[in-house]
């Protein structure tokens, strides 16, 4: 059946009068793409090697999905959805649109009609043209090397009006396009209804109504296309394809090589002056087709944008909307380009990753101080701001960096709680570092190697270190108990200072990669660990042995003295004779938090714009106000997965309507309050013991059975972060918020309480 539609349709556009391929010689598939082999290749060689070859869009779309269906392997048969056909597909939308950006700058525009398809040719450039092997014949399609753009030829544009009234036909008629290319070729069954209708002539001449309706069926247009019946014709297209006298660039002599014109001569084109009669185009045959919601979504608003029917921020105003949100879905295909799951998502609720937006410049700035210390010279970095402008995680992007440069890092945060307790932190990010090389097999020779130098520098003196950090007496082999601790010594907290510089020392050399530290919330940090960075940073004999130590930290604005001779220390240049940058990190603006909004939702950023400027207004762009804002607008339902639109949807009326504090601490304990009483208090039981805690741990207190379920629905609601068996919660102020959600003279007796059940474990593990 659909032979006879592409006969009839090649008639009616090109003229031929249907000669088979029998007629041709040709009798398969491979044998059609070698007949059209010295067409295809007969391209402009340039200066540099390249070859170039330009052929009609209505041509490459079959060749393409041919070239998918017999060299791919196992894929279906003409299935434009498949990502080897989509990905050239963008490359050409992308490049169409991109042309009338161009045009429209320079105040031209190009005429509005349903017909471009026959006015743009596809150029496809290789680097290698020496290919002559069959299947290779589109190779550079799916090649990386290849570069493929699309031409809307100087015919249209030399016959426009040049008014910018006209941008909604423009992108009507782009629209039509967009449908035929990522369709594989179909034309909307709504255009071929709407031509039939306007043909005064259509049953004159003695044609009967029932011969021209026979095996036709506009409404089953998604269906599969015989590729061998439309390869069968090509010859003829492309013989019979001429362009307009008046473009510039002649194809005409280049397409024609190689083929007799067994055609009645060339087709009369539909005039390109006449007014573009638009009419309603459904989407639905390209979800039938398995399409991408995105994609559908793009052409449906720029075939409706003219009609009023989408909502104000869903309808295109110009092309550069259209080619950014191309731009977007080519770039990121996993956030802009494929379905999500949202069954999955309506059952897990909105999900949040660890992308850094809006802080390039402070990134690389910190990456610049880096490579300076790595090059010899000794600096610090401090990155500080409001609560929730995204510090830790901005210094958890650079611990990427430095990761994936060879460098080891070591990471620890200081505890509102724990302010008593020297070198916690310290403490905490070698023992996390001994941790990694214990359960890592495949670090088991830097294990030995890192045992053997620590016993020659240290010497009995690693037994101080060992209580400091288990793991290090794991690794060391020693038992804590049998450790003899000085603890008469006068000078023990200068000892550990000298004895974790060291330390470092040793990391440095025995991995022979620059050691970088990173230590998180500075403004609950105790004076022997800030004495034991400027220790690190002044000894002259990490300089001698060549090992280059980098030191990152992140404290909170206005929770600090600056007078306090604790920062001056930090702080002091001259002292620690080392180059101090500081980073400050500020709220994110609008456009930044658009970003943020769009990519957690998978939607382009000119659909979330009203929703994150209602956002931003009552969050000011706090981070941490933005992520928990929108959790709980999921949780209430007026931020929701849409099954049927396969994409997140809102209600605006009420989000605009609900009332929120001013302050992101008090949005964190209303929220608090909503949980179940049992959440609430598991959640205050964790914070007392500190910003994480092992399940052991926590176990060993003899609480309540019920409270790694309660744990669990905080880590539902992101309150909370599991990792392997630690709780952590996922910022301090949620500790914080937690932990102040019970009276503080009842804080005191919890405190007390389990303070004894500490000491009767560490008491009797001594026993044993």
């Amino acid at each position: 059946m659909y032979e006879r539609q592409a006969s009839a349709r090649a008639e009616e556009r090109w003229g031929w009068n249907g000669h088979s391929r029998k007629q041709l010689g040709v009798h398969n598939n491979k044998q059609a793409v070698a007949s059209l082999y010295p067409v295809i290749m007969s391209g402009r060689f340039k200066a540099s090697g390249e070859t170039e070859t330009g052929i009609p869009l209505s041509e490459w779309i079959p060749h393409t999905l041919f070239v998918q269906q017999t060299c791919g392997g196992n894929k279906p048969k003409n299935n434009p959805s498949s990502e080897h056909y989509l990905i050239p597909a963008l490359r050409v939308a992308f490049s169409l649109a991109d042309q009338i950006c161009k045009a429209e700058e320079a105040d031209r525009f190009p005429t509005p009609s349903s017909e471009w398809i026959d006015s743009i040719v596809v150029h496809l450039q290789s680097k290698n043209p020496k290919e002559v092997a069959i299947e290779n014949v589109f190779d550079t399609i799916f090649k990386d090397d290849g570069v493929i753009r699309a031409e809307i030829l100087p015919s249209l544009f030399d016959k426009a009006d040049n008014e910018a009234g006209q941008m909604g036909g423009v992108l009507y008629s782009l629209g039509i396009v967009f449908y035929q290319i990522f369709s594989g070729g179909e034309r909307p069954a709504e255009l071929e209804l709407k031509q039939i209708e306007e043909r005064p002539d259509a049953f004159e001449n003695g044609t009967e109504e029932e011969d021209l309706f026979e095996g036709f069926d506009p409404f089953l247009q998604s269906g599969t296309v015989d590729l061998v019946g439309e390869l069968g014709m090509h010859e003829h297209l492309l013989g019979d394809y001429k362009l307009s006298d008046d473009d510039s660039t002649s194809y005409e002599h280049d397409i024609g090589i190689g083929i007799g014109l067994l055609g009645d001569g060339p087709r009369k084109k539909r005039s390109q002056n006449e007014s573009c009669n638009m009419c309603a185009v459904s989407v639905e045959p390209l979800k039938e087709k398995c399409l991408s919601g995105a994609l559908c979504d793009l052409i449906a608003n720029m075939l409706d944008c003219t009609n009023g029917t989408l909502r104000k921020d869903e309808t295109y105003h110009d092309m550069s909307d259209v080619r950014d949100d191309l731009q977007l879905m080519f770039d990121k295909p996993s956030i802009y380009l494929h379905d999500q799951d949202m069954g999955r998502l309506t059952m897990t609720g909105l999900q949040f990753g660890d992308t850094v937006f809006g802080r390039n410049a402070e990134l690389s700035t910190i990456k610049d101080a880096y490579r300076r210390t790595v090059s010899g010279d000794r600096e610090l970095v401090t990155i500080y701001g409001q609560s929730g402008t995204g510090k830790s995680l901005l210094a958890h992007e650079f611990g990427k960096h430095v990761l994936s440069h060879g460098g080891v890092l070591l990471s620890g945060k200081f505890d509102q709680l724990e302010q008593g307790k020297p070198f916690s932190a310290l403490a905490s990010a070698f023992n996390q570092y001994c941790g990694t090389l214990l359960q890592n097999c495949e670090l088991k020779q830097s294990k030995q190697k890192l045992t053997h130098q620590i016993n020659h520098a240290l010497g009995g003196e690693a037994y101080h270190l060992a209580k400091l950090i288990p793991n290090l007496a794991t690794i060391l082999g020693v038992e804590l108990h049998s450790i003899i601790h000085d603890e008469g010594c006068i000078y023990a907290r200068k000892r550990l200072q000298y004895l974790l510089c060291r330390f470092v020392e040793v990391i440095s050399n025995s991995s022979a990669a620059p050691v970088t530290l990173f230590l998180d919330d500075l403004q609950w940090a105790d004076s022997a660990s800030i004495e034991a960075v400027n220790q690190l940073l002044l000894t002259g004999g990490l300089a001698a042995q060549n090992t280059s130590f980098f030191f990152l930290g992140c404290y909170r604005e206005g929770e600090t003295d600056n007078f306090n001779p604790l920062w001056r220390s930090l702080c002091n240049n001259n002292l620690v004779n080392a180059r101090s940058t500081e980073v400050k990190l500020d709220c994110m603006d609008e456009h930044t938090l658009n970003r943020m909004v769009s990519e957690t939702l998978c939607l382009s950023p000119r659909l979330t714009r009203t929703l994150s400027n209602v956002t931003y207004h009552k969050t000011k762009g706090n981070q941490l106000f933005v992520s928990r804002l929108l959790r709980a607008l999921n949780k209430e339902g007026l931020l929701r997965p849409s099954l049927s639109r396969r994409r997140w949807e809102w209600n605006m009326k009420k989000i605009q309507s609900r009332g929120l504090p001013d302050d992101v601490a008090m949005f964190l304990t209303d929220s608090l309050r909503e949980l179940p009483d049992k959440v609430q208090s598991a959640l205050f039981v964790l914070s007392c013991f500190g910003a994480s805690s092992e399940s052991a741990f926590v176990e060993s207190q003899g609480l309540d059975r019920n409270i790694f379920e309660n744990l669990e629905i905080a880590v539902a609601e992101g309150l909370v972060d599991k990792i392997d068996d630690q709780y952590r919660f996922a910022h301090d102020r949620i500790q914080e918020a937690a932990y102040n959600t019970t009276p503080a003279h009842k804080r005191s007796v919890v405190h007390f309480k389990y303070g004894l059940e500490l000491s009767s474990l560490l008491l009797g593990d001594e026993d044993t």
